[in-house]
C-alpha cells in the first residue's frame, strides 16, 4: 500500500488516513494542506475565492454556480408534500460566500473555519430569507439536497404567515424550525446520506435547528401522518398566540 501523495510505502501497522479509496501516510496527512469541503489532502488543490482550498475529487462533483439548482431539488418536492409542505413553483436562488451566509444566520463570534464542517456546525448551507434561497458557493450534492429540504419547508411556512424567515425565537418560530429540520433529517436518513444525517442530528448549534429533538423523539413512537397532523394543528395555535402583532413580510428578529 502506497501513500497517495508521496507514493512511499505505508508499513504494516502504521496509522494512515483512508478516504476517496486512497490512503495517505501519517506524515503527509499531518503536514499537507487539505480540501475545505472534504478534508482530503489532495495532490491538486486549488483556491476557490470565498471558500478555501478544493481538491481534485471535489472539483468535479460539487454543485457549482453553473448548475441548475431547481433540477437538483425538484425530485424531492414530492417528499416535502408527504410532510404537508409545498415547495415554491419558481424558487429564487442566490450564491453567496460563506462569510455572507454566516452573517445572515448569526451574529455570534464564531471560531475560525478551516473546513466546511466548521461552518455547518453553526449555519445551514442553504438559508431562506425574504423570498430567496441563499446558497453556499460550491457544496456537495447531498448537502444541497438536505439543507435545501429544510429551507424549502421554512419558505412554505414563511409564505403562509407573512414572514421573511424563521430566525426569531418565539415558540412559533422554534416549533416550526424544529419540524423543518426534522424533515431534512428524515430525508437524509432515507437517502442514506449518513454524513448529512449525523450532521443534522447535532448541528447547527446556537438554536438554529429549533425544537428538532421534539420531533425526533415523536418519530420513534408515532407514524408520520400523526406527526404531521400534530404539527399543523399546533402551528395554527402558536401562530394565533405569537404572530398577532407581527408585521407582514418581516420576522420578529430579522437578521438580514
Amino acid at each position: 500500500m502506497n501513500c497517495y501523495l508521496c507514493r512511499a510505502a505505508i508499513p504494516d501497522g502504521e496509522p494512515f488516513y483512508n478516504d476517496r479509496e486512497q490512503q495517505v501516510c501519517k506524515p503527509c496527512f499531518k503536514d499537507a494542506p487539505r480540501c475545505f469541503i472534504c478534508r482530503f489532502p489532495g495532490k491538486n488543490l486549488e483556491e476557490v475565492e470565498g471558500l478555501g482550498l478544493e481538491c481534485e475529487f471535489c472539483r468535479g462533483s460539487v454543485i457549482g454556480e453553473n448548475d441548475d439548482l431547481l433540477a437538483v431539488l425538484a425530485p424531492i418536492f414530492p417528499f416535502l408534500a408527504n410532510f404537508g409542505l409545498k415547495a415554491p413553483a419558481q424558487p429564487q436562488f442566490a450564491w453567496v460566500s460563506r462569510a455572507a451566509l454566516r452573517e445572515m444566520q448569526t451574529s455570534a463570534d464564531l471560531p475560525p473555519e478551516e473546513f466546511v464542517d466548521d461552518f455547518l456546525r453553526y449555519c445551514y448551507a442553504v438559508y431562506y430569507n425574504g423570498g430567496t434561497f441563499y446558497c453556499l458557493r460550491r457544496m456537495a450534492s447531498p448537502t444541497l439536497i438536505v439543507h435545501g429540504i429544510v429551507q424549502l419547508g421554512v419558505a412554505d411556512i414563511c409564505g403562509a404567515h407573512g414572514l421573511a424567515n424563521l430566525s426569531a425565537n418565539s415558540p412559533f418560530h422554534t416549533f416550526a424550525r424544529g419540524f423543518c429540520h426534522w424533515v431534512g433529517f428524515e430525508a437524509a436518513k432515507r437517502l442514506t446520506y449518513d454524513l448529512e444525517s449525523r450532521q443534522l442530528r447535532k448541528w447547527p448549534e446556537l438554536g438554529a435547528q429549533g425544537e428538532f429533538e421534539r420531533w425526533e423523539s415523536m418519530a420513534r413512537f408515532n407514524k408520520q401522518g400523526k406527526i404531521v397532523a400534530f404539527f399543523k394543528a399546533n402551528l395554527k395555535a402558536l401562530a394565533r398566540r405569537h404572530l398577532d402583532d407581527a408585521v407582514p413580510g418581516q420576522s420578529e428578529n430579522q437578521t438580514s
